[in-house]
């Protein structure tokens, strides 16, 4: 008390005194507001609560859940080991929760997320393959072994744990194979046919050790023996029964095609013409479309496989007319799809299927599924109806009974979302309207490009859709066909409309399962799209310089052999 007196006496006679108190006072406040400022920054950077797995391998499923992230990526990333993670390892991105596929060859480090606000604090993810494992001698040689499959009984997209030994410290090129739901061929001896790889699967595996393996059941399965497969060699045949209560699905009727694919670039100017990347796509993989097998690629590529394209890099092109050639041929299997669903046994989505297929059922860049006029349009189709075939079904019929389908492919820049005012429209148009019109009613979905190929042998560019259905797989769905649509010698058929709802013939070769996002390696770099072509891919070309001046020539697929 003396001391607060004496204060106050110095603070009335001394200027001393009160200038001390008052810088005192200022720098207190100052420190105080940015400790409170710099709480609020934190507060609003994204915050990392738990990384699954923590230990993982190239190619798994990673969940990245906490705080801050942003509701869309935008431009923010995953860095793990200080590797920026690209956009086309993204499966889902909420303010809450990152799903991923790990990228190849990643190392053990920090695993941080960078937005607008800054770098999150690190949490620590460590690969597999680097961690020492004892070396064990047994009898086996290595060999895999399935000891047992948990459950026993499963449905297609459950996760299984299949345990033994052997299996390996990683996936690398190990797979695991079910038996598959086809129809074998008489002409095939050697039961190929009969196995289908577990990596045809879009989430095939989250967990991979050397004594076991989870995996999802992987569409086009059947009831039969699995196996493991590793460089080692291959497991004996393990039982799984597969149940189908919703409906049965089979692949019927195989094909295999030899298809080649061109391209041409000629320098338009007399001076060398800058690099130019070249993305020519893959086929893609599937439960229908299950083996892909490269004959020749000329000339060498820059990558052969870079996630379901062939990428070629120029030489060096100096003159005015110059030319340089590419090419590709490779051979397709390929099988009809024949199934039947009884709607209702199908169960809603689980909340574990909501979370892997998201991206199938959200807005991306090629189905704006949240525009007003397709959400409207979507509630008046479906009204009050709950169940997700069923209001696919009514989607389908509404839009085979009020739209027209024309056979010539409208120009690169049209756009799908024109077809309920205009009422005619293409293949594109058809495919793009109904998978946008089934995302808006909570359906998972996808646009397929690619060709079919008519009784001639020759191809004609075309699109498709597919839709998922909890406990039973992707269902294939052809509107263009169903509403008509006829290429000259294709073989016609008397039940189009319930047909292609459903069933695929074997004549549809796949390219893209939506749209495949590539990113400009440079910010200054000339693109090229090609859009409404065999394949929907965000880049086709990439010239360094905006002063390349040159023509490209890209061939549709061609079909060279049929068997």
């Amino acid at each position: 008390m003396r001391f607060f007196k004496s204060y106050l006496r110095l603070l009335r006679t001394k200027a001393s005194v009160r200038f001390g108190s008052f810088f005192s006072i200022v720098v207190l406040a100052i420190v105080i507001s940015s400790g409170l400022g710099m709480e609020r920054l934190k507060s609003k950077r994204a915050c990392i609560s738990s990384i699954s797995p923590a230990i993982g391998s190239s190619e798994e499923l990673m969940t990245i859940r906490g705080s801050g992230f942003g509701d869309t990526q935008d431009e923010s990333y995953v860095s793990i080991a200080g590797y920026r993670v690209t956009s086309s390892h993204y499966l889902a991105w909420s303010d809450s929760e990152i799903q991923l596929t790990i990228p190849y060859n990643v190392q053990d480090g920090l695993v941080k997320i960078v937005t607008k606000r800054g770098e999150s604090e690190p949490s620590f993810f460590a690969n597999r393959s680097n961690i020492p494992q004892s070396i064990r001698s047994d009898l086996q040689g290595g060999i895999p072994i399935i000891s047992r499959i948990e459950p026993e009984e499963a449905a297609p997209g459950d996760l299984i744990t299949i345990k033994g030994t052997g299996f390996g410290v990683s996936r690398l090129s190990s797979d695991i194979f079910f038996t598959a739901n086809r129809i074998a061929s008489a002409t095939v001896q050697d039961g190929a046919e009969s196995m289908l790889a577990a990596s045809l699967s879009e989430y095939p595996w989250n967990y991979w050790s050397d004594n076991e393996i989870r995996v999802r059941v992987p569409d086009g399965a059947a009831s039969g023996a699995v196996q493991v497969r590793t460089s080692k060699g291959s497991s004996q045949g393990h039982s799984l029964n597969l149940s189908y209560a919703a409906g049965s699905k089979s692949y019927v009727d195989r094909k295999i095609y030899v298809v080649q694919t061109d391209l041409d670039i000629e320098n338009e100017q007399e001076a060398s013409l800058g690099e130019i990347t070249l993305y020519m796509p893959r086929p893609a993989l599937s439960a229908s479309q299950p083996s892909v097998e490269y004959r020749e690629v000329k000339p060498d590529a820059l990558i052969d496989n870079d996630r379901g394209d062939i990428v070629f890099r120029t030489r060096e092109m100096s003159g005015k007319g110059n030319r340089q050639s590419f090419s590709a041929s490779a051979v397709i299997t390929v099988y009809g799809v024949e199934s039947s669903v009884n709607e209702k046994k199908l169960p809603q989505y689980s909340a574990e299927t909501l979370s892997l297929y998201k991206s199938y059922m959200s807005v991306d860049l090629q189905v704006p599924s949240d525009v007003e006029s397709v959400t409207a349009l979507a509630a008046g189709i479906c009204g009050k109806e709950k169940g997700l075939y069923r209001k696919a079904r009514l989607i389908y019929d509404y839009m085979r009974e009020n739209y027209k389908i024309q056979s010539v492919l409208r120009g690169g820049q049209a756009d799908y979302m024109d077809l309920p005012k205009r009422k005619t429209g293409d293949a594109f148009d058809f495919a793009g309207m109904y998978v946008a019109l089934c995302r808006a009613s909570g359906i998972a979905a996808v646009q397929l490009s690619g060709v079919v190929v008519d009784e001639g042998g020759s191809s004609h560019t075309h699109s498709w859709a597919e839709i998922y259905l909890e406990d039973f797989g992707w269902l294939p769905v052809d509107l263009s066909l169903a509403c008509g649509l006829k290429y000259n010698g294709f073989p016609a058929r008397d039940d189009c409309a319930g047909y292609y709802f459903g069933n695929m013939d074997n004549r549809h070769i796949a390219y893209s399962r939506g749209m495949r996002s590539i990113k400009a390696s440079m910010s200054n770099n000339r693109i090229v799209r090609r859009p409404r072509s065999y394949a929907m891919q965000t880049v086709w070309e990439e010239s360094a310089g905006a002063k390349s001046s040159y023509s490209s020539y890209w061939t549709d697929p061609i079909i060279t052999g049929i068997y």
